[in-house]
């Protein structure tokens, strides 16, 4: 009978431990390991990047952060920069960017970006990948602006290779 008992127990503990390891891999922390060179050079195919899911349970995606985020109509999540917010307009006129009309400078991008003009409406944002002249992104007629149930949560580590370990800029 003390055998029965120590054997559910320990069933029980591991499944508890199991609960709480999805819960943390829904809410709270995951890996993902990047694909393509979309991002490049900020992220490059192969990284291993550590994404907290927590990030926008209270407050919302700010221009500049990396997401992992779904585009409408597709099931694989991608990793791209949010660029535009609710109600902005955004223009990229000879390769530069012009948030609401303003200037804006991105160091982060290598690639000069085609002309493309769009308003967000209420509850969109513009997630375009760092090295745009190799990223599908939101300005792609198939893919478009994200939502914010679409991002999964902000990318914010490289944890692999570990001579790039470090933070996400």
């Amino acid at each position: 009978m003390k055998r029965l008992r120590g054997f559910c127990g320990a069933l029980l503990a591991v499944a508890v431990a199991a609960g709480v390891g999805l819960l943390l891999r829904q809410y709270g922390f995951g890996l993902v390991r990047v694909a393509g060179v979309s991002m490049e050079d900020t992220l490059r195919g192969g990284d291993l990047t550590l994404v907290t899911r927590f990030d926008y349970f209270n407050s919302a995606p700010r221009r500049g952060d990396v997401v992992e985020c779904r585009f409408p109509g597709r099931e694989d999540a991608y990793i791209k920069r949010v660029i535009g917010l609710p109600g902005d307009r955004v223009a990229f006129m000879d390769g530069q960017l012009l948030l609401n009309g303003a200037p804006v400078d991105e160091p982060y991008v290598l690639t000069p970006t085609d002309d493309y003009v769009v308003t967000l409406d209420n509850g969109e944002y513009l997630a375009l990948g760092d090295n745009r002249a190799e990223s599908y992104d939101s300005r792609m007629d198939d893919m478009g602006p994200i939502s914010r149930a679409d991002i999964l949560g902000r990318v914010r580590w490289i944890i692999l290779p570990l001579s790039r370990f470090g933070p996400i800029k």
